[in-house]
């Protein structure tokens, strides 16, 4: 440790970010405690700018006299807090709540408009304003509620409201409220949550909700502010201290966030998180971050320098690598589960799951000539951590012991770890390793540059995709073993239900859309970052499937053999809940006609041969 009693910069910032990471604390006031942590160890906060908060200066704006009503809703440690602070500190030049030293839930102020002076509320935490469960509520609240109905209401008001309430709160708080002009309010808040919309016509609101902000921006933005922070001079300014030192963990952890294959490799995560209606904090990538650079194993499970020393002194610092922090691994299962962050990475079982070629290049790539070039430079060659002794010694002591249980255990537990520095290291279009091999969703490379990329630009997706996806469902909506054909095919039971196996032929659908509107199309929800695959059975006749990364996964799967249930029961009732209301659709536009009916089978070559039976339906 250096001479100094004082600490240094380097480890002051480490303190500092300490509390960003998966310690304990609690979750109320978070934004308060971080502002006075920053102010006592005299550093910024980690801030980039908002997604919104370019669109509330504009909705904000006393100079113009354009302002309107706000309510910030959406899960806890998405900024609201923040922004609400900092639009109070720019409409009122008080910096009191931004340093961390006002912690009222409630504040109001006059700014000055070309029309005249206009009356801002803030109500900071919807949650500290509204009574205890169970508790009345108080006429000033009442009275404030009204106004702010009043207001959202009125085409030409006088005051305005800003309020931050976690979804769940809010619809709880207007439920709870009795019957008065403020209670008009809670239709107007189901219909925003409910239909994902920002404003409605005739309500003087604007309402985002903070969950439909894109995770991998969110990762992106966080990154950037966090590598480009003054704070990381400490590795030159500071290189005599092990701490800080080139064979630190924290300076090699810190080195590998800098490098693209890292980078593009996390923007993948937060891209399928996206992709799967999953949304991560800001609080929880900033936490996932600092993990990545400080986990370790030890109680606190965050590293203090002394602790980085030591790592170094052991030649420990395989055990506080990037790879396995950022999947949570330094965490136990318990706290591990406290984070939103980590259950989701959890769900891709990274490190669990693999193919013989990956761990053939694990365990003899160092001595296969086949293999020996990945080997050099995946592993051997790594300029951070390079081979990991106690890995190698691991994997001597397995390969030559005969039964083991102990070793054996130790040993997968290695294993591992080295597969999680393969799916990191690995790139996203190898001809050999594919990186998705090592998670439980092989096709997730593929639902990334196949669906995702060409729609978020704007582009068709290619037939085989369409193909790929249509003979999945063709298996599960039949219960057949159908080839990849060029129709989709609809199909029911004998007693007319989506039955396990339905071989009643009704119809089929084009793989692309026809001169009467039928066909396959995709599109892509910008509000919700999803794709969504769309059955047209005419014009004015579609059903829509949003079609997740597990879907997706499930779907390909489908069509490459696996049984429909074995993978994933929901996935598959989800996929039966898609045909029901495809086959709803389609009994309603032939209401009226009557349909001869055919029996399908299967061919050897996977066509779906007809037979017809001489009945109408």
């Amino acid at each position: 440790m250096p001479d100094s009693a004082q600490p240094t910069a380097g480890e002051k910032w480490i303190a500092f970010l300490r509390g960003y990471g998966p310690v304990t604390k609690g979750d109320s006031m978070y934004a308060e405690t971080v502002a006075r942590q920053a102010e006592r160890h005299g550093v910024s906060p980690l801030a980039f700018e908002h997604p919104e908060a370019k669109l509330l200066g504009s909705r904000l704006d006393a100079q113009t006299g354009q302002l309107t009503n706000v309510i910030l809703t959406g899960t806890a440690g998405d900024g609201k807090t923040t922004l609400c602070n900092e639009l109070w500190y720019r409409l009122t030049g008080d910096d009191k709540r931004t340093r961390g030293i006002d912690r009222g839930n409630y504040g109001s102020a006059e700014v000055d408009t070309p029309s005249g002076k206009r009356t801002l509320h803030f109500i900071f935490e919807f949650s500290g304003f509204t009574p205890e469960q169970g508790q009345p509520w108080e006429r000033e609240q009442l009275d404030l509620l009204d106004r702010f109905a009043s207001s959202v209401l009125d085409p030409d008001p006088r005051e305005f409201f800003v309020l931050a309430a976690n979804d769940g709160k809010l619809v709880q708080a207007f439920d709870s409220l009795p019957d008065g002009s403020a209670k008009r309010l809670e239709k107007v808040i189901e219909m925003l949550l409910t239909r994902d919309k920002r404003e409605l016509n005739g309500a003087n609101l604007l309402f985002l909700n903070m969950s439909r902000m894109s995770t991998r921006a969110l990762m992106m933005r966080a990154l950037d502010c966090l590598l480009a922070r003054s704070e990381w001079s400490c590795f030159e300014d500071e290189a005599d201290d092990l701490a800080f030192g080139p064979d630190s963990s924290l300076t090699k952890n810190f080195r590998l966030l800098t490098e693209d294959a890292t980078r593009e490799r996390l923007a993948a995560l937060g891209e399928l998180c996206d992709a799967s209606g999953f949304h991560i904090s800001i609080r929880e990538v900033l936490l996932l971050y600092v993990n990545g650079l400080l986990g370790c194993a030890s109680p606190d499970a965050v590293a203090r320098p002394d602790h980085l020393r030591e790592l170094v002194r052991d030649g420990r610092q395989h055990e506080a690598r990037l790879w396995d922090n950022l999947l949570g691994a330094n965490l136990s299962d318990l706290r591990r589960d406290r984070f939103a962050v980590f259950r989701f990475f959890a769900g891709f079982r990274i490190g669990q799951e693999t193919t013989n070629a990956l761990d053939a290049l694990l365990l003899f790539g160092e001595d296969d000539a086949d293999l020996a070039d990945d080997y050099k430079r995946l592993l051997a060659n790594d300029p951070y951590y390079g081979d990991n002794p106690a890995f190698a010694r691991m994997r001597n002591a397995y390969l030559e012991a005969e039964d083991d249980r102990a070793l054996a255990d130790g040993f997968h537990a290695a294993l591992i770890g080295e597969r999680r520095r393969l799916f990191f290291r690995l790139g996203e279009n190898e001809d050999r390793h594919d990186p998705w091999q090592l998670s439980v969703f092989h096709a997730a490379g593929s639902f990334r540059r196949s669906v995702l990329g060409p729609l978020r630009e704007g582009k068709r997706i290619e037939t085989w995709v369409t193909a790929r996806l249509v003979q999945g469902l063709n298996r599960v909506w039949t219960g057949l073993l159908a080839g990849e054909l060029d129709e989709l095919f609809l199909t029911t039971g004998l007693d007319f239900t989506a039955a396990r196996i339905s071989d009643l032929f009704l119809a089929t659908v084009p793989l692309e859309l026809d001169f009467n509107g039928a066909g396959i199309t995709f599109s892509y929800d910008d509000q919700r970052h999803v794709p969504v695959f769309q059955v047209h059975l005419k014009d004015g006749h579609t059903a829509s499937l949003t079609l997740t990364l597990m879907r997706y996964e499930f779907l390909v799967r489908v069509a490459e053999g696996a049984l429909p249930s074995s993978f994933s029961k929901e996935c598959y009732e989800d996929i039966i809940s898609f045909k029901t209301r495809v086959l709803s659709d389609f009994y309603q536009m032939t209401e009226g006609r009557r349909l001869p009916l055919s029996i399908l089978s299967a061919g050897s070559d996977g066509a779906l041969g007809r037979r017809q039976l001489g009945l109408k339906l």
